[in-house]
């Protein structure tokens, strides 16, 4: 049976085709966002050529004594699983060799940019580096695409803005749990370069909440899931190669015919977005996540 879920108001317009109509760039890994007032094309310079933050184009206004840049370096898909054309659940490989590998070669490099930190009045910019030197917590920022997130400081749970019923009851339990203090991101579209993804899924209503490891001085990102939903004309467009094979995302997300009775706790997975047209047939993805503190530096 499909689960049905309410669209939630956030910042961001839904365009009834769903295409992401924003700012975009034609080379890997083409993070986007929706809407031309939500992201900066503009370049990230760097004011320094020591371990010190720099400021970014995107910054946000009023003063700041040390910006803070923080790497994603763990990210893994909990809600849904995938399956493959013989109902083998692939899950766990498309975390290991895509997400984590990509991730640990310094391959995948997403960032989140506080120009003015300030843990009581918070606002993030989501973008990539050019590259990063792991040993070293150092990187390069790239020109580009970066996504402009507003933050919600949360004082009473729950942090995460979802319905547990939108999830596998079984995942639900796997997920990261912020707890209050937690900081949450408002809800956008953006385009969000995965692993071994061939292309970027296209996402709606995507936030980012989290806790630091300590709230003043943070040195990390802890707790953290990245959630929101793709629409199954993305995942269509997507494939996925897992050991060899080559996998369509959205035949991935439904599973073969017979694979529910399988797995019932798992599957199906297909959800509904309400829309401006009427139902939006996608499925929430729900990732957990960590980040550290890395200093950007000239190239």
């Amino acid at each position: 049976m499909t689960r049905l879920a309410p669209i939630v108001h956030g910042s961001f317009a839904l365009g009834a085709a769903l295409v992401m109509a924003g700012c975009f760039h034609d080379r890997p890994p083409q993070l986007g966002c929706a809407t031309e007032a939500a992201c900066s094309t503009t370049s990230t310079t760097s004011t320094s050529t020591t371990t010190d933050e720099p400021t970014t184009s995107t910054s946000t206004t009023g003063a700041s004594p040390e910006p803070r840049t923080f790497r994603i370096d763990s990210l893994r898909l909990v809600d849904p699983h995938l399956f493959s054309d013989i109902c083998f659940d692939v899950t766990g490989l498309v975390n290991m060799f895509g997400l984590t590998q990509q991730i640990a070669d310094g391959e995948l490099n997403l960032v989140l940019h506080f120009a003015d930190f300030d843990p009581a009045a918070l606002a993030a910019v989501l973008g990539e580096t050019e590259s990063c030197d792991l040993a070293q917590q150092t990187c390069v920022p790239a020109e580009g695409v970066s996504l402009q997130l507003p933050v919600e400081v949360v004082t009473e749970a729950p942090c995460l803005a979802l319905d547990p019923a939108v999830f596998a009851a079984d995942n639900v339990s796997s997920l990261h749990a912020p707890e209050p203090t937690c900081f949450r991101t408002s809800a956008v579209e953006l385009a969000l370069p995965l692993g071994a993804a061939d292309a970027p899924l296209n996402m709606l209503q995507t936030q980012v909440t989290f806790n630091f490891d300590d709230a003043e001085d943070p040195q990390a990102i802890v707790h953290g899931v990245v959630s929101g939903f793709l629409t199954r004309a993305s995942a269509e467009t997507v494939d996925i190669e897992v050991s060899g094979a080559t996998y369509n995302l959205w035949a991935m997300v439904q599973g073969p015919e017979g694979c529910a009775e399988s797995h019932p706790d798992l599957l199906p997975s297909v959800d509904e977005l309400a829309g401006p047209d009427g139902p939006i047939e996608g499925v929430w993805l729900a990732f957990n996540a960590t980040a550290s503190r890395v200093a950007l530096v000239p190239p």
